[in-house]
C-alpha cells in the first residue's frame, strides 16, 4: 500500500489525563508520571509508524490515561490492518522491556535507572491488551469480530467486557483501601476510564464513509460530478468504500469474469450495506442472497 502522509502531526491531551497526572503529582509521583508519559508516547509512535507503513494518513494523537488514540484517515480500514496497527504498540513495549532487562545482565548498573521504565512498559502492554474498546486489545477483538459480523453488532458484543472490567478495577481499589489502607489511584482512574469508554461509544466504533450525504448535499448546489466505476463482483464492500472520492458521487458497476453486469451499487446503497453486512462481504454474496 505504500507510506501514508508524514505531514506535521498535532498532539492533543485528554482532560481526564490532565486530572490524573495532577492527582499523581500531588501525591508525590511526578517522576513516575514522566516515565509513564514517555512510555505512552513511544507506544503511540509505534502505532503511528506501522499505520504510515500501511499507507494511512495521520493528523494527530490524543493522549489519554494509559494510552492514546491516533487521529487520521482510517476510514474503511481493513480488519487485518486494524489488528496489525493495534498490536504494534504493545509489541513495542514488550520488546523494549526485554531489551532493557537484558541490559541488566550485561550492565547491572542500568537497573537503577531503567527498572521503572521496564515496569511501565510491561504494565502498558498488558493493560492495553485488555479486550475493552478503545484499548488495543479491544480494537483487535473488534476487528476480528467484524470479519464475521457487522461492526456495530461486534461493538455491542465487545461492550460486555467493559461492563465486567470496570467493576473489577473499582473493587481492587476498594479492597486495597480497606485491607491495606492504600489508595491506588491508578485502579480508580482505570475503572472510571473503562466505564466511560464503555458508556460513551467511540466515534470510530463503526465503519464510516469519508464523505457523508450532508457533504454531497452541499456540493449539489454548485453541481456534483458523477463517477461510474467498474469492479469485479468478487470485490468486497470495504474495497469499494476505499475507492470513494470526495469530488464525485460514485456508482459501482459489478461485472463477472465475462464482463457481464451483475449489479450496480451507489454510494448510498454501499453505506446501508456496511451497516448490516461484514465489511469483507463480497458483492457476489449480496447479489446471490434472496
Amino acid at each position: 500500500m505504500g507510506y501514508g502522509s508524514r505531514k506535521k502531526i498535532k498532539w492533543y491531551v485528554s482532560p481526564l489525563l490532565i486530572v490524573m497526572l495532577t492527582a499523581l503529582v500531588l501525591c508525590g509521583y511526578a517522576y513516575d508520571c514522566v516515565i509513564y508519559i514517555t512510555t505512552i508516547v513511544l507506544h503511540e509512535l509505534a502505532h503511528a509508524e506501522v499505520a504510515l507503513r500501511l499507507g494511512y494518513t495521520l493528523d494527530g494523537f490524543v493522549l489519554m490515561p494509559y494510552g492514546a488514540a491516533l487521529k487520521g484517515d482510517f476510514e474503511g480500514v481493513l480488519p487485518r490492518d486494524e489488528i496489525i496497527i493495534a498490536l504494534a504498540g504493545p509489541i513495542f513495549n514488550v520488546v523494549l522491556a526485554v531489551i532493557l532487562t537484558a541490559l541488566w545482565w550485561l550492565f547491572p548498573a542500568t537497573y537503577l535507572v531503567t527498572d521503572r521504565l521496564v515496569a511501565a512498559n510491561v504494565f502498558t502492554a498488558v493493560f492495553n491488551l485488555l479486550p475493552v474498546f478503545p484499548l488495543d486489545g479491544g480494537r483487535v477483538a473488534l476487528a476480528a469480530l467484524s470479519i464475521k459480523v457487522p461492526r456495530q453488532k461486534a461493538y455491542k458484543r465487545l461492550k460486555v467486557f467493559g461492563y465486567i472490567c470496570a467493576p473489577v478495577f473499582a473493587a481492587l481499589f476498594v479492597l486495597l483501601a480497606v485491607m491495606r489502607h492504600t489508595l491506588n489511584i491508578s485502579f480508580a482512574f482505570i475503572s472510571v476510564f473503562i466505564f466511560a469508554s464503555t458508556i460513551f461509544p467511540d466515534k470510530n466504533s463503526a465503519y464510516r464513509r469519508l464523505y457523508g450525504m450532508a457533504y454531497f448535499s452541499e456540493r449539489l448546489k454548485k453541481g456534483l460530478k458523477i463517477s461510474r466505476v467498474m469492479v469485479h463482483e468478487s470485490s468486497t464492500l470495504i474495497q469499494l468504500d476505499r475507492m470513494l472520492n470526495s469530488n464525485y458521487f460514485t456508482t459501482f458497476v459489478a461485472v463477472d469474469d465475462n464482463m457481464n453486469v451483475k449489479c450496480e451499487l451507489s454510494e448510498t446503497a454501499l453505506e446501508e450495506l456496511l451497516k448490516t453486512h461484514s465489511p469483507l462481504t463480497k458483492i457476489s454474496e449480496i447479489t446471490e442472497s434472496p
